[in-house]
């Protein structure tokens, strides 16, 4: 992100995958980066969303809107692409926090 962020025009940073399949912290991502880059991902498409409850999920989700949404520049999202079995229940913890926690006033 470094080097992105010194050396190219780029304005949005994504997957931002979180441990243990990355090394993404998303607040300090958002401390460091956070005033070029527009943030996005972050939510573990394994351990949470495959093999999570919708609860984790839910609760994952409004960590990641409370560690980077303040000033703008962050989109909710997995930190990739999900698996074809990840339970419907926890793709719609996702979105239900996104409508109810994730807007910006």
């Amino acid at each position: 992100m470094q080097i992105n962020y010194e050396e190219t025009d780029l304005d949005v940073m994504e997957p931002l995958e979180p441990p243990p399949g990355g090394d993404v912290d998303l607040r300090a991502a958002k401390q460091r980066w956070g005033d070029k880059f527009c943030l996005k991902g972050n939510l573990n498409t394994f351990d949470l969303m495959l093999n999570g409850t919708p609860d984790d999920v839910k609760r994952a989700a409004r960590e990641a809107i409370d560690a980077a949404a303040e000033g703008g520049g962050f989109i909710l999202s997995t930190g990739d692409q999900c698996g074809r079995d990840t339970p419907d229940a926890n793709l719609a913890g996702l979105v239900e926090v996104s409508k109810t926690y994730g807007r910006y006033r």
